[in-house]
């Protein structure tokens, strides 16, 4: 329980809407023990103090969990406001474990951002080239000896272009507890997502849970 609060008490991620996207999973691991979410209770949390981006990943979260069936709910109706930036004390460690188990909470989900990623992608265009009229087409075939096309003359039509493109990548990591496990055997799921150049925030929540319930429901 003590990793699950150092991660809800530390950690923090922001994405910025920017340029082309796309949501991939680029990693996944279970516990060997299965764990049947079907029947639990979740909690999910998106850690963040940009309150627009935490409300939205936990709504689609929770949005996706429930068609599947699974009994879940956003923290910010729990916890409206959190201060990444506090360490908790372990009285306050111990006073959000017992608030978890008062209102029946075994199962939490939380996602944070490990990682940014600038790159920069470089294109280069091959030229293209255009003949003077050579070789020459009649009736469905071609006319023209070898002296005539030795003496063509070729033209650059268009130029070989490079488009330079800078982006960045964000990496969030979705971790899952079951606090009804022991301490030491309660982290039950890691599940690595790349975001490369997030653009419109609700298809990108929407396209991150979608994912992330594939992987959490087996």
């Amino acid at each position: 329980m003590k990793n699950i609060i150092k991660l809800i008490s530390i950690l923090t991620f922001s994405i910025l809407l920017i340029g082309c996207s796309s949501v991939r999973t680029v990693d996944s691991w279970k516990s060997n023990e299965t764990v049947d979410i079907n029947k639990k209770t979740v909690i999910v949390f998106s850690k963040t103090n940009n309150k627009m981006i935490r409300t939205q990943f936990e709504k689609d979260l929770v949005e996706h969990l429930n068609k599947k069936g699974i009994n879940s709910f956003e923290s910010y109706k729990m916890f409206p406001t959190i201060d990444t930036s506090k360490k908790l004390s372990e009285f306050e460690k111990q006073e959000l474990v017992e608030k978890f188990r008062e209102d029946g909470i075994d199962i939490v989900v939380l996602t944070v951002l490990k990682d940014t990623q600038e790159y920069t992608t470089t294109t280069t265009s091959s030229p293209r080239y255009s003949t003077h009229s050579y070789p020459r087409y009649y009736y469905n075939r071609y006319t023209g000896g070898f002296y005539v096309y030795y003496d063509t003359m070729f033209y650059e039509s268009e130029p070989m272009n490079t488009i330079t493109y800078e982006g960045k990548k964000y990496i969030l990591e979705t971790v899952t507890y079951d606090l009804t496990k022991p301490d030491q055997e309660q982290l039950v799921s890691v599940i690595t997502t790349e975001i490369d150049n997030p653009t419109k925030l609700g298809t990108i929540s929407k396209d991150f849970s979608r994912g992330i319930v594939k992987q959490l429901v087996k």
